[in-house]
């Protein structure tokens, strides 16, 4: 007993360190990211990357927020592309993931095979923006920033598998009280299943908040960019700058513009909304992703 008990001891003392490692080593590289972005040109390229910055200067953040009424935009759209996106996205494929954990539902077969098969493959770049541009008008539009991405289908299996490990006595005896699919669905499997409500709404959001290859391609108007994209540009734009500069004989021209400490900037500012709500989605995270999973 004492050996065995001394054994798993060892082995919960291995497992602390390795968490504790593996902890640190997510943690120290963001606050080098965040130092980095509190630190000038001229001390980065001297001292590096450090934890802690040899004096903290605000020209990163003072060149990215110059305009501020552009970041103000590009967090509105963000914003709005993340609420309403994710919004619809949960109720288009949670009502998809609840009919097909029916077994009652006669075209279960066939709306599966419908909406796993095109998994297989995918159209192309080419035939979406045709679609796009030409049959759905989304050019220059928000909306083609939400409904091209509206449904994941390892999300409906994620969900669909969620569905069908609820009792079926709670959906029987409901229908024997009389009520209706949309009152068993809205009533019964989303109130119980907020674990995997809030891994794909978590997941669906990351995914949104992220977006900017849509709207390099389908935006014109400045006004419309999202965040990641608008801050994109300005980095491109930056970089531009440095690369007209670089034949300058005045060094002192180009360690005035911010460079690399701008791209830490950047990274702070982009992932600084989606830390602040983690938190709020952490405790029902794990269960979603390891209870949806069980069964097949």
């Amino acid at each position: 007993m004492k050996k065995t008990k001394n054994k798993r001891n060892n082995t919960n003392i291995f497992i602390h360190i390795f968490f504790i490692v593996f902890g640190a080593m997510c943690i120290i590289p963001f606050m080098m990211v965040v130092s980095a972005s509190f630190t000038s040109v001229r001390d980065l390229s001297y001292h590096g990357f450090s934890i802690l910055p040899p004096k903290v200067d605000f020209t990163a953040y003072a060149y990215l927020f110059e305009n501020p009424k552009q970041i103000i935009y590009g967090y509105m759209t963000t914003f709005f592309v993340t609420v309403v996106g994710t919004f619809l996205s949960v109720m288009v494929m949670s009502m998809a993931a609840y009919a097909l954990s029916r077994p009652r539902y006669k075209l279960k077969g066939i709306m599966t095979a419908y909406i796993f098969f095109p998994t297989l493959f995918s159209g192309g770049m080419v035939s979406s923006y045709i679609v796009n541009t030409r049959y759905l008008n989304l050019t220059d539009s928000i909306w083609v920033l939400i409904l091209p991405g509206l449904v994941n289908v390892f999300h409906i299996i994620m969900l669909r598998t969620f569905f069908m490990q609820l009792p079926d006595g709670l959906f029987d005896a409901a229908m024997i009280d009389g009520a209706g699919e949309w009152r068993i669905y809205t009533t019964i499997a989303l109130t119980l299943s907020k674990p995997v409500i809030a891994t794909v709404s978590f997941l669906g959001a990351l995914t949104k908040w992220n977006e900017w290859y849509n709207a390099m391609l389908y935006i014109r108007s400045e006004e419309k960019y999202p965040l990641q994209y608008l801050l994109q540009r300005m980095m491109m734009n930056i970089q531009e700058l440095i690369n007209s500069m670089e034949y300058v004989p005045s060094i002192a021209l180009t360690e005035d513009i911010p460079g690399e400490n701008l791209r830490m900037a950047l990274l702070v500012v982009c992932i600084g909304p989606m830390m602040l709500f983690f938190p709020f989605f952490q405790k029902y995270f794990t269960k979603g992703m390891t209870v949806g999973a069980v069964k097949g």
